[in-house]
């Protein structure tokens, strides 16, 4: 069965969200799991968490804005510091759904972590999509 089947609004923008958005994952859990395995004996995982998301972030918004929104303005800074804004938003709400699900509607955790993976992603494309690389 095909992707156009299952959501026939989809066009080559969403893909490309979509993959972009797996592969930063990907990146993301590699980095943090690299990062641990060099660092922990140097620093603490609060700094080692800092340091992943740095550049996590940072590798997921250069994606983005080269190959999904492909943005042309010369105004980096501005669009990155508002990636910042709209991963901070996803990491609260993210928070907020991780424990609702745990603590209060006692789901595990692979259940809690798929319903907020799912959630923040819209909220993630439609923070980039509206604020981030709003041209």
């Amino acid at each position: 069965m095909s992707l156009k089947k299952i959501f026939p609004n989809m066009n080559n923008f969403h893909k490309k969200f979509i993959i972009f958005g797996i592969i930063n994952t990907l990146f993301g859990y590699i980095s943090g799991v690299t990062i641990y395995m060099l660092l922990i004996e140097l620093f603490g995982i609060i700094i080692i968490g800092i340091i992943n998301n740095i550049i996590t972030i940072t590798f997921s918004f250069i994606t983005f804005k080269i190959f999904v929104f492909k943005t042309r303005n010369n105004n980096w800074i501005k669009e990155y510091l508002k990636c910042y804004v709209v991963y901070g938003i996803k990491a609260i709400i993210s928070i907020f759904i991780l424990w609702g699900c745990i603590d209060i509607f006692e789901l595990n955790i692979f259940i809690s972590q798929a319903t907020a993976i799912l959630i923040t992603v819209v909220i993630t494309y439609k923070g980039h999509k509206n604020f981030t690389f709003k041209v």
